[in-house]
């Protein structure tokens, strides 16, 4: 299964580059509300923590069939790796608990370095994700190599070369920690090495009885997205990886590393950086979802060849979807909180018939609609974005390996 899907990536990687939109067919149909309903490929850009959920391998991506507009770009391709295992709840926490762990140490190592920074304290000015950064390159400075810049930042890490901190104040030694083992305290919970003996019971010796054993979902995915875009000056390329893990598919965390080449077309200077982005979807019950991401949490300033330097601002998204029946979906985002520029989004999805679903939505007063035609494992989308979105037609597949 996995060369089957090494293989299809490799193919579409190759020969669909320029054959599929920025944010996907179905989100944007729903009105851009994903947040909380993120459940597909699509997810890498929505809430990486929705990757977790629906255990499948999938390649997915879209494209504008006409009318460009400012937000949406060319090509996108997303593929989803996410499968399911027997695991505990303790077993779970402990490993999501380790993993965050090890991320924290690296991520204040990398700050260490002066490479990552605060998305809400930095110095340099912040631009909108859907705003081009071509005003701010001028082109008047000497160019320098981006190749030998990120081979530098490498090297600053690897080297440990960074400017002198402050001396700290000395701290009182750490006081002595007991560790008690964790069988003490998992003994009443269901521990399998733990058999109490009492006369009504089995003896020690008998085969232990096979209990249910409840389910945790891994997943990585790989995403590529460009946009070409004369009317910004600007041509973007990103490159993502996520991780996420659920548990019983009622909650789930995720991340992005994301990088990204920028290139003002007017002047071919180019500009390289990157950020991290965390998610985190719940269940509270079956029917109800609440979806939480924050864009840009940790990024590193963009450097271009000019000498200039610029960074995409922190968003947060919080969304809410209610599925009061397996056939319906109503969905609810408010995006860039925290912020004057607030939008809310709407979404309602539905099956219609037997392999074809149909959705709407209102995207910060624009009307947006799509449908989806179901046909063995390749699924068919379209969209239509009214209103700011300049009349635009997507259309995009999904193919379930």
């Amino acid at each position: 299964m996995f060369k089957k899907s090494l293989v299809y990536i490799i193919f579409a990687a190759f020969f669909i580059q320029n054959a599929f939109a920025f944010y996907g067919t179905r989100p944007m149909g729903m009105g851009s509300a994903f947040t909380a309903v993120a459940n597909d490929a699509n997810a890498a850009y929505w809430n990486p923590a929705g990757l977790a959920l629906n255990p499948e391998v999938v390649v997915s991506g879209s494209t504008m069939l006409n009318n460009r507009n400012q937000w949406v770009g060319d090509n996108v391709l997303y593929s989803k790796f996410c499968y399911e295992m027997e695991m505990s709840p303790f077993e779970w926490v402990a490993g999501v608990g380790i993993a965050s762990l090890l991320a924290l140490e690296s991520a204040q190592y990398l700050h260490e370095q002066g490479i990552l920074k605060t998305g809400w304290n930095n110095d340099v000015p912040a631009t909108s994700r859907d705003q081009s950064m071509a005003s701010q390159v001028k082109g008047t400075e000497e160019v320098v190599s981006l190749k030998k810049t990120a081979k530098d930042a490498i090297k600053k890490v690897f080297t440990g070369d960074k400017a002198p901190s402050p001396t700290p104040s000395p701290t009182p030694p750490p006081s002595p920690v007991y560790v008690t083992p964790a069988s003490y305290y998992l003994a009443p919970f269901g521990n399998p090495w733990y058999r109490p003996y009492r006369p009504d019971y089995e003896p020690y010796w008998a085969p232990q009885p096979k209990h249910h054993e409840t389910k945790a979902q891994f997943a990585l995915g790989l995403g590529w997205m460009n946009d070409y875009n004369p009317p910004l000056d600007q041509n973007s390329n990103w490159y993502t990886l996520s991780v996420a893990s659920g548990f019983e598919q009622r909650v789930a965390v995720g991340g992005n590393i994301n990088v990204y080449n920028l290139k003002k077309i007017s002047t071919d200077i180019s500009g390289l950086g990157g950020d991290i982005d965390l998610g985190v979807i719940a269940k509270p019950v079956e029917y109800i979802s609440l979806g939480l991401v924050t864009k840009g949490i940790l990024t590193t300033n963009i450097y271009w060849q000019d000498g200039s330097q610029t960074r995409y601002e922190m968003l947060v998204n919080a969304g809410i979807a209610i599925q009061p029946t397996t056939f319906l979906t109503l969905a609810a985002d408010a995006h860039n909180l925290f912020r004057t520029a607030t939008t809310y989004h709407y979404g309602i999805e539905a099956n219609v018939l037997p392999g074809l679903i149909g959705r709407a939505g209102l995207s910060d007063g624009s009307k947006t609609c799509g449908l989806s035609i179901v046909v063995g494992r390749i699924t068919v989308d379209w969209a239509y974005l009214g209103g700011s979105y300049n009349r635009t037609h997507m259309v995009g597949a999904n193919i379930q390996l």
